[in-house]
């Protein structure tokens, strides 16, 4: 089974993070043909680190979200207010609105059983940084994973990387009764798009500008001023996304 180079890159580029998400429930078989595509990623030394907690329970993602939006309303904003000047307008809770998400019929969360962390080489057991590496970079491949077959079944689906924080890490664990071992390394709230059409077209990078053969030549990275220039723009779209999302799903 092959797709071409073309196909692929389509559907690649017109891949995009929806925010506003509507709530009404996903057929089981939609859900299962998800989770199956997220079985398939590839992962460090074949060691599977991943385990999938599916969420439908609507009290249970009230619970989750409530949690989430009172990390966003309380520490999200007060860090925020902390930016540089260069790069504008930092995201207030007075202009941009509550960074809360949206309720979507399924959250699911990405798992990693850190015993798994055993079957690693020996070096990568007893070096840390690189274990760490294979660990994450393992679960990231079930999130990329996630994304992509969420995006081939039409649905939306937006990254919530607030369970990382440890305030949140910490009460959802002890909400869903996760021991130890296990870390919660991103979750994806899914479901149905509540727009009719993708966000706009991203920017991204030249290839000239990010890929470099042999070596670095003279001028090869971009100079903090330019740099600077380049967050700002790619800041200010992705505040504006976050933004127009909230106000969908206040409607």
């Amino acid at each position: 089974m092959s797709l071409s180079y073309d196909e692929l890159l389509e559907f690649l580029k017109s891949r995009r993070t929806i925010r506003a998400i509507k709530p009404d429930p996903l057929p089981d078989d939609v859900v299962g043909k998800l989770l199956e595509v997220a079985r398939w990623a590839p992962t460090g030394f074949n060691m599977q680190f991943a385990e999938l907690m599916v969420l439908r329970d609507e009290g249970l993602r009230r619970r989750v979200k409530q949690v989430v939006d009172e990390w966003a309303e309380h520490d999200f904003y007060a860090l925020e207010a902390t930016r540089e000047s260069w790069q504008g307008e930092p995201w207030r809770l007075e202009r941009q609105g509550p960074l809360k998400i949206p309720l979507a019929p399924v959250f699911i969360l990405i798992l990693g059983d850190t015993r798994r962390r055993l079957g690693l080489p020996m070096n990568a057991r007893y070096e840390k940084a690189k274990g760490d590496s294979i660990f994450e970079c393992s679960l990231a491949d079930v999130f990329v994973y996630l994304l992509l077959g969420a995006h081939s079944l039409g649905l939306a689906a937006q990254p919530v990387s607030a369970v990382k924080n440890g305030r949140v890490q910490g009460l959802l664990k002890h909400m869903l009764g996760l021991p130890d071992f296990i870390l919660i390394y991103e979750m994806l709230v899914v479901g149905v798009p509540a727009v009719d059409a993708p966000p706009p077209a991203k920017l991204v990078r030249h290839l000239d500008e990010m890929v470099h053969h042999d070596g670095v030549r003279e001028g090869g990275f971009l100079d903090d001023e330019a740099l600077q220039r380049q967050i700002r723009k790619l800041r200010s779209g992705n505040v504006a996304r976050h933004s127009h999302a909230a106000k969908i799903d206040e409607v």
